[in-house]
């Protein structure tokens, strides 16, 4: 049996992490405890092409962002403040600080995405950036059903983003008429008002908005999951 090739180590004093990959090309990442010699639990695959993703699906969030036609200083410190964590490259940096400035066009970004995950993330995103300040832009409204054109998602998934959303975003979707662009019926609303858990107003200030992006980031193959509609 062909062993699996290590493709990146890394290590301090107290863990060593092992990317690996076997002969299928799957990627595998392991940590170990350089004290105790034994492995320990990851609580999300860990794979380097995660950080480039994520640039890719930020950009896009910081594009939302710019719908109303401004960011303010403390929208971005709050972005800031929530990625300051997060190991991008020097270059990358520097790209992020470009779009804050001047945008790349949403015909460029929306290439970059490939994933359901990522879509389904990016969308709920940017329908709680664009409520953040009380306001519904019509650019927004018009940027939002730019990525739903081009996305192509499954109604099946409108309908888990639906589900998801509290219901003060799910109020503007519908006086917005935007669940017609979403693919969801008005019948269908009242099946998911009905059966599917309530979901509190929580605070969708700039500040929670993007902390809770990123957290959705590292769970978005659990959120997102099929079984989650009802």
């Amino acid at each position: 049996m062909a062993k699996s090739k290590i493709t990146e180590y890394f290590f301090n004093e107290n863990y060593s992490f092992t990317v690996v990959k076997d002969e299928k090309g799957k990627k595998i990442g392991k940590l170990v405890n350089i004290q105790t010699s034994k492995e320990e639990k990851l609580d999300q695959r860990v794979l380097p092409e995660n950080i480039p993703n994520l640039l890719n699906v930020a950009k896009i969030i910081i594009s939302a962002a710019w719908q109303d036609g401004k960011i303010l200083p403390s929208e971005k410190e709050a972005f800031e403040l929530a990625f300051k964590n997060v190991n991008f490259t020097e270059e990358q940096k520097v790209e992020i600080e470009k779009e804050f400035t001047d945008p790349t066009p949403k015909e460029e970004l929306v290439k970059c995405i490939t994933t359901r995950e990522e879509k389904l993330l990016i969308l709920e995103t940017t329908f709680l950036l664009v409520i953040a300040d009380d306001e519904f832009h019509p650019k927004e409204k018009a940027f939002i059903e730019y990525l739903v054109k081009e996305f192509k998602l499954d109604p099946a998934d409108f309908m888990i983003l639906y589900n998801i959303l509290p219901q003060r975003v799910k109020k503007y979707i519908t006086m917005e008429k935007l669940h017609n662009t979403l693919e969801i019926k008005a019948d269908e609303i009242d099946v998911i008002t009905k059966f599917a858990i309530e979901k509190k107003a929580k605070d969708t200030s700039h500040e929670q908005v993007y902390s809770h992006f990123l957290n959705n980031w590292k769970n978005r193959s659990i959120r997102y999951r099929r079984s989650s509609v009802y």
